[in-house]
């Protein structure tokens, strides 16, 4: 992004006329007002109370903004971090330097969440440094921002309704995207009939037990009974037979009466099956392995054991998501340097795998000692950096010992005699 500091960028901090992210979640979007097939509204707000959904975006945003973000130029072929990264990608909305605005991690969620319900995040660059570059970053609510797209493929944007002087000022996530289509598309307007059964079947749920409707079972008696006779019969049998000291106790009724069982109807306890088949939609449509949702009866689709299924996760979910911020990031940096995740922390195995990689990649000359001590987060050792020394063995630096001294040569023998 270039271009110098715009006035824009103030008047929409003086002029905002949605809180932004004040209740902790996204508005409720207007146009997802109308009832799905189940009978549920589903937009924004009433979509996160789904609580596979709800999950989804917890993990992926959070695994999105506990990484560290380092700015990076190739040096050999090689991506080596920067000797001074820049302040936007250090502290891009400006909380490290003053409790006024986000952290690095709060600002990243904020984006993170309005990509993940909305396909789109937006921010706009509210302070530039001496070379008119982005230093700092304020989050906008994609209530607030309009997006439209001109003949060459560029894009105008509308801040509360005032248009953008200069669009290298705005910063704009995208998730999937229509051919042509200035906008991400939302998952939630989308997926919002398989959101709605999923509402349905907790309201079903909830009322299904608190109504309290359905009873264990009923005892019958010849003939009629008045309200005070029925009452006594059946405080005198739950007396007998309530609580743990009766569990498994014997029942006897006399004169006549008789208990019938009322079991749950398979169409009453179908509400489990959906519920349980729902939570298996949310993690299809972002992308999370089950057993992060509590399917555990489905890990072995995502690889055997935990880290193999994290490895998946990071691959084929993560992985896509992280490239949109750094692709963001990218184009705010200095041309030659690219914005790109750390993501070590997440392909950390077990500590017996993980040192014996170690042991690997020492021995083949893959990584010195340091480097691996710095990993671990351990400080570095003298001598450490040598990358030729063998292992457990002097470092291919050190002075070989001295050599013996030599022997005199022995006397010649004495001539023989004649």
């Amino acid at each position: 992004m270039g271009g110098g500091p715009v006035s824009l960028s103030r008047r929409v901090a003086e002029r905002r006329t949605v809180a932004q992210f004040g209740d902790s979640s996204i508005p409720t979007n207007g146009s997802l007002m109308t009832p799905t097939a189940s009978g549920v509204a589903v937009n924004d707000q009433t979509a996160m109370q789904l609580i596979a959904l709800q999950a989804c975006v917890r993990i992926l945003s959070a695994a999105i903004s506990r990484l560290p973000l380092n700015a990076m130029v190739t040096r050999g072929g090689v991506q080596v971090p920067t000797p001074t990264a820049p302040t936007i990608v250090v502290d891009p909305f400006g909380g490290a330097s003053s409790t006024q605005f986000p952290t690095r991690r709060a600002g990243l969620k904020q984006l993170a969440i309005s990509l993940l319900l909305r396909g789109n995040g937006y921010g706009m660059v509210t302070a530039w440094d001496y070379l008119y570059r982005p230093s700092r970053i304020a989050v906008l609510h994609p209530d607030q921002v309009k997006v439209t797209m001109n003949d060459d493929g560029s894009r105008d944007y509308e801040v509360n309704r005032i248009k953008v002087d200069n669009p290298n000022s705005m910063l704009h996530l995208t998730g999937m995207c229509m051919p042509g289509s200035p906008t991400g598309m939302s998952p939630v307007s989308y997926a919002r009939q398989s959101i709605g059964l999923g509402l349905a079947a907790e309201q079903y749920g909830a009322q299904y037990f608190g109504k309290g409707a359905h009873m264990t079972g009923v005892i019958t008696v010849p003939g009629d009974l008045d309200k005070k006779r029925a009452r006594e019969m059946k405080e005198g049998f739950e007396a007998s037979h309530s609580g743990l000291p009766n569990a498994h106790a014997i029942g006897v009724l006399s004169g006549g009466a008789a208990w019938t069982n009322i079991s749950v109807t398979p169409e009453d306890a179908q509400f489990l099956g959906t519920r349980a088949a729902q939570n298996l939609d949310m993690a299809m449509l972002y992308g999370v392995p089950p057993h992060m949702l509590g399917q555990v009866d489905r890990t072995t689709s995502w690889g055997t054991g935990i880290e193999q299924q994290a490895l998946g996760f990071r691959v084929w979910t993560l992985d896509d998501w992280l490239g949109t911020f750094e692709d963001a990031w990218t184009a705010m940096l200095p041309r030659g340097q690219a914005a790109v995740f750390d993501t070590s922390e997440l392909e950390r195995t077990d500590t017996a795998g993980r040192w014996s990689w170690y042991a690997t990649a020492r021995t083949i000359g893959g990584m010195t000692q340091n480097e691996i001590r710095a990993k671990e987060k351990l400080p570095p050792i003298e001598g450490g950096d040598d990358i030729a020394a063998p292992l457990n063995s002097a470092h291919s630096g050190d002075t070989a010992p001295p050599s013996p001294p030599e022997q005199p040569p022995p006397d010649d023998p004495p001539a023989p005699t004649k």
